[in-house]
């Protein structure tokens, strides 16, 4: 890896680019035609968008469902800002003032994919500002993690899902608190929480850095986005009662197994999904013959989870705490081995969450390029590391027999603690490097 970084690409390069435009393309379409030309629509894209066509009618947005009978399981605001997108229900003929479908689930698609390339670039940016914009090495910072993380974020993007919008969102906060704007990023990460309840974890990213400021966006846009926007269309009793909804149908059951069981067997069951947490790998280990597997976890399987989340958890802030410098790239680090946790920590964690593990992987591979001025790659065990994970969490979402048996045996949860705990060993180790290179102060005169 030497200073050829800072050159034009090379031929290859541009092919290799070339390719990956094309497969975007063509990925597209195939959305495309899995999403909106099909006689079942094949995306989660529809939950959505039903419930923006709740927002504008005046039903309740966690009553209805899309065509497959799934219901809507995300914040109120993120149903409020879905309205240009929605959809109503297929045996309503008169769809005037709505867009065509299929229309909505391309735009949906490039806003998917903008904000991985957005995320991608912004994480670049601030870790390596100096790269010469559309070198080799400006190119290889933006496209080597996406293609480690393209398992899924092509997932994602083919159903139609919602995690590279949080990447984005997360990548605008982390942007914002490099350039010293803590109460941009706050409002960053409160619109992310709009989105899904479980970037709520990354609250310790600004408490770490004593970004005391950040607090205030948080709280400010979390008012707005919580209780003013739903005040507005619902009253303040229905803003309250939307966001208790949220708790009563999402958070208790994933939980506590409580709550309203209208989603169990859509979301909260433990043998719900291929879910990839603690929680579902004790629940597997415990019953190894799915077809008599119990659909919810038991009580001590639950505790076992929270408790290894917990754990984690305390010792990502507590190394971070004690250990993290000033780097941005160190930082990126910290704030992906958070990110990581929350797909770890939350009950229930599908294949496609594995999108949001996109700031470690950027963390990770871009700190190694800091690392080598002009260079266009990390060390070679952070790259066997970054690929080794990749294909861990990209293989079982093959419909094949023995990916199925890596689903199962939490492949995925096994490879991304691994890829944490390499993560946050790298910011030790750099602690102590800087802490071998600074010179030993001269010893003080003693009084005559």
């Amino acid at each position: 890896m030497t200073a050829s970084g800072h050159s034009r690409l090379t031929r290859w390069d541009r092919l290799g680019l070339g390719l990956f435009a094309l497969l975007v393309v063509g990925f597209g379409v195939v959305v495309e035609i899995r999403s909106a030309f099909q006689r079942q629509r094949k995306t989660d894209f529809g939950v959505y968008a039903r419930a923006a066509w709740a927002v504008r009618t005046g039903a309740d947005i966690y009553d209805v469902s899309d065509d497959r009978g799934w219901h809507y399981c995300y914040p109120p605001p993120f149903a409020v800002l879905m309205v240009p997108l929605a959809d109503p229900p297929t045996v309503l003929e008169d769809r005037t003032g709505y867009l065509p479908f299929a229309v909505s689930v391309g735009i949906w698609y490039l806003l998917g994919f903008g904000c991985a390339a957005y995320a991608a670039h912004a994480f670049a940016n601030a870790v390596l500002p100096d790269a010469p914009r559309g070198s080799r090495r400006w190119w290889y910072a933006r496209t080597v993690p996406v293609l480690i993380c393209l398992g899924g974020i092509g997932f994602t993007l083919g159903r139609g899902q919602v995690n590279t919008v949080v990447v984005g969102l997360v990548a605008a906060m982390f942007a914002a608190s490099v350039r010293g704007k803590t109460v941009a990023a706050g409002a960053w990460l409160a619109a992310a929480m709009a989105l899904k309840v479980i970037p709520g974890i990354l609250l310790l990213f600004p408490l770490v850095r004593r970004e005391w400021r950040a607090g205030l966006g948080v709280l400010a846009a979390s008012v707005v986005l919580f209780g003013v926007i739903p005040a507005a269309l619902w009253g303040v009793d229905g803003a309250v009662k939307s966001n208790l909804r949220i708790v009563d149908a999402v958070l208790k059951p994933g939980t506590t197994g409580g709550g309203d069981q209208t989603r169990a067997k859509e979301l909260t069951d433990t043998t719900a999904t291929d879910s990839q947490t603690f929680q579902a790998v004790i629940h597997a280990m415990k019953y190894p013959d799915p077809t008599a597997r119990p659909a919810k976890a038991d009580r001590d399987t639950r505790l076992a989870h929270w408790a290894i989340g917990g754990l984690l958890t305390l010792v990502t802030a507590a190394v971070a705490w004690r250990r993290l410098g000033p780097d941005p790239g160190d930082q990126l680090v910290f704030l992906g081995c958070l990110c990581v946790l929350m797909l770890l920590v939350t009950p229930v964690s599908h294949m496609h969450y594995y999108a949001m593990a996109m700031p470690l992987v950027c963390g990770l591979w871009l700190r190694g390029m800091a690392k080598r001025p002009g260079g266009i790659g990390t060390d070679r065990l952070t790259l066997a590391v970054l690929v080794g994970w990749g294909a861990a969490t990209a293989l079982p979402l093959f419909p094949w027999d023995f990916t199925s048996y890596l689903r199962q045996a939490g492949a995925g949860v096994f490879a991304t603690v691994g890829l944490w705990a390499f993560a946050l060993g790298t910011i030790t180790r750099r602690a102590e490097v800087v802490a071998a290179a600074e010179p030993m102060p001269e010893p003080r005169r003693l009084a005559a």
